[in-house]
C-alpha cells in the first residue's frame, strides 16, 4: 500500500523549517517563490539583527500534529480558522490560487481545500 504524503505545515518556525515559501512584503503578504527552495538557503542569508526570521520569511516544514498548539486532535485548527475568518470578511474565496511550492502536501490545503490558499498568503508566523 502507498503511504500518504507527509503533511507540511505552511507556517512553521525556522527551527522546524525545511522549505522556504517566500518573503513577507511590506504590505504583510507572502511573495511566494517557485520552484521550491530549501529553507537552509534562506536561513543562511538571514540577518538576526533584523528581528525574527519568521517575520520576514514564510517557511514550511513537517506538520508536528499534537506538538502544535493549533492541533485539535484530528486536524489543524489554524487552517480551519483562517478559512472561516477569510470567508466572513471577503465572501467567496478566490479561484485563481497563488503559486505554492507545497500545495500537494500542505496540511491546510488537504483539510480545507482551495479556500485555504488565499488567506494563507496573509499569514506571518508568530515565533514567540
Amino acid at each position: 500500500m502507498t503511504q500518504p504524503p507527509e503533511r507540511m505545515c505552511p507556517s512553521t518556525t525556522a527551527a522546524n523549517a525545511t522549505v522556504f515559501l517566500g518573503m513577507i512584503t511590506p504590505a504583510g503578504r507572502v511573495a511566494y517563490v517557485t520552484p521550491p527552495m530549501p529553507a537552509e538557503v534562506a536561513l543562511a542569508t538571514a540577518d538576526a539583527a533584523s528581528g525574527p526570521v519568521e517575520s520576514r520569511y514564510r517557511l514550511a516544514g513537517p506538520c508536528v500534529t499534537s506538538r502544535c498548539g493549533f492541533w485539535t486532535g484530528d486536524h489543524c485548527g489554524l487552517g480551519e480558522r483562517l478559512v472561516a475568518s477569510y470567508a466572513e470578511t471577503t465572501g467567496e474565496p478566490k479561484t485563481n490560487l497563488p503559486h505554492c511550492a507545497i500545495r500537494r502536501s500542505c496540511r491546510w490545503y488537504a483539510e480545507q481545500g482551495p479556500a485555504a490558499c488565499t488567506p494563507c498568503s496573509h499569514v506571518t508566523t508568530d515565533a514567540r
